[in-house]
């Protein structure tokens, strides 16, 4: 072989040589960014969650020390103690988020306008509405006094440098829910051709629309307990009631010999009282914690619902409740709706605990007649599928923007009046015949092939339906 060619050869080897180094560096950074993504994702959820399971110690702590103060009697440290758990269940959860915040900065993730936009807005809801100021009353009474106030500041102090994670399970007071269109999978079932979801959520729906007028009106706008956060609630809920409607008085002299470390006897209970009184306050888990598989609530109400995964769940894992779901982007603009887990991954995370019950069972921390006891001690990355919120809940701006301004001009003129936001697009590709169509005849043969997400308790985060 000549020099001049075996010159040609080799410089053609070295260029090869280079573009394979590029490549492997390209795939370097491709993956180490997108585990920063996750990294950031499932730590901002951990905090948060840690967070949530330390407030509900602090608030079964004070539920034990106000049973002690009404157990002597003293009506004045009950009142404190009250507002006091009051204060906690709506201001400390806004604290979770700066938590969360944190933790994805320090994971790589840059502050985004959109993430805070919501809230930013949403603070000046809850000024004006929340307080009464444009309805000529107080929607939502507040759990104490000024607390509109205090928990706006609060919010506002946490966004107004932006948001490196987009809390993804807000739940607004005046969100309205139970409306397939208020359910964002329905948009994204659409946008990916997901037939086997249509198969598993509203079948019917696919096989019977004709047209937007089909559609049942939007619900009102509820009117929720003002006891929580909106962001990363704990799902506590303020009772008024006599304690000896949730106890006997053995089990008082039980709970504070084992919580509080003092001993009182029967008598010195049965004697109180503020045990007695029917207008004291006791913080109690509300109805959103509950077991999967058995469908019973803490009050052993039958309605806990089906696990909506596949798989077995560990006993100390099968409890529904708060939780914080957060999200992480990168690479996309600041209202862009991405379905590629390259740019955005959302994690959700719970407080979980063990407690021996009065009656000797140890189980999940919704043993004992709802009553919030200080005995959360884990924290875990959990299944998106396993966490529950409202749809309208999310750290998408785009969607928010879809709900609120978008809907109600679809239902009235359909989807050609609307603008061309993702979730528009989806329901002007809805409204095509064929569309539907493809998806009933792709059913009627392959429905027996659709199979639901997998996955238990405690895995990594956003495994199962993560994204």
């Amino acid at each position: 072989m000549r020099r001049g060619q075996i010159a040609v050869l080799l410089a053609f080897v070295i260029v090869l040589i280079a573009l394979f180094a590029l490549l492997n560096v390209d795939s370097f950074v491709a993956v180490h960014a997108k585990d920063r993504l996750q990294n950031a994702g499932d730590a901002a959820a951990l905090a948060a969650a840690r967070k949530q399971g330390s407030l509900l110690n602090e608030i079964g702590r004070l539920n034990i020390a106000h049973l002690s103060a009404a157990v002597h009697n003293d009506a004045k440290a009950c009142s404190s103690i009250v507002m006091e758990q009051r204060r906690l269940a709506l201001l400390g959860p806004v604290d979770a988020l700066r938590l969360a915040d944190k933790a994805a900065r320090k994971n790589g993730m840059v502050p985004r306008d959109s993430f805070a936009r919501i809230l930013r807005e949403h603070v000046a809801d809850i000024r004006l509405v929340y307080s009464g100021g444009n309805v000529g009353h107080d929607p939502y009474p507040e759990p104490f006094p000024g607390a509109w106030t205090d928990y706006a500041t609060a919010i506002e102090n946490v966004v107004s440098g932006g948001l490196a994670t987009g809390p993804d399970n807000i739940e607004f007071l005046d969100a309205a829910e139970g409306h397939l269109l208020l359910h964002r999978q329905f948009y994204m079932a659409i946008a990916a051709k997901d037939w086997c979801w249509f198969f598993f959520h509203c079948y019917s729906t696919l096989e019977n629309y004709n047209s937007f007028r089909d559609w049942d009106p939007l619900p009102m706008r509820g009117s929720a307990s003002a006891d929580n956060s909106e962001v990363f609630s704990l799902h506590v809920a303020s009772s008024r009631m006599a304690i000896r409607q949730l106890f006997t008085k053995a089990e008082i002299v039980e709970l504070l010999r084992r919580f509080n470390g003092e001993t009182v006897d029967e008598d010195t209970v049965g004697k109180s009282s503020l045990v007695s009184d029917p207008e004291q306050v006791w913080f109690l888990y509300d109805g959103a914690w509950s077991r999967w598989f058995n469908g019973l609530t803490l009050a052993g109400d039958e309605d806990g619902g089906e696990f909506p995964l596949v798989g077995e769940i560990k006993e100390e894992y099968n409890v529904r409740g708060c939780a914080a779901v957060c999200r992480c982007m990168k690479g996309v603009s600041a209202t862009a709706v991405d379905l590629d887990s390259e740019f955005t991954w959302s994690a959700a995370a719970k407080p979980f605990g063990t407690l021996e019950g009065l009656d000797g069972v140890v189980g999940p921390v919704t043993c004992i007649k709802r009553f919030v006891l200080p005995c959360f001690s884990d924290v875990r990355l959990v299944p998106l599928d396993s966490v529950g919120g409202s749809d309208l809940a999310t750290a998408d701006a785009g969607w928010i923007d879809h709900v609120r301004r978008h809907l109600p001009t679809y239902l009235d003129n359909g989807p050609w009046a609307i603008g061309d936001c993702f979730y528009c697009e989806q329901l002007r590709t809805w409204e095509n015949v064929a569309f539907r169509q493809s998806g009933i005849l792709w059913l009627k043969y392959n429905s027996g092939t659709c199979r639901r997400g997998s996955g238990g308790g405690g895995g990594r985060g956003g495994t199962s339906h993560g994204h």
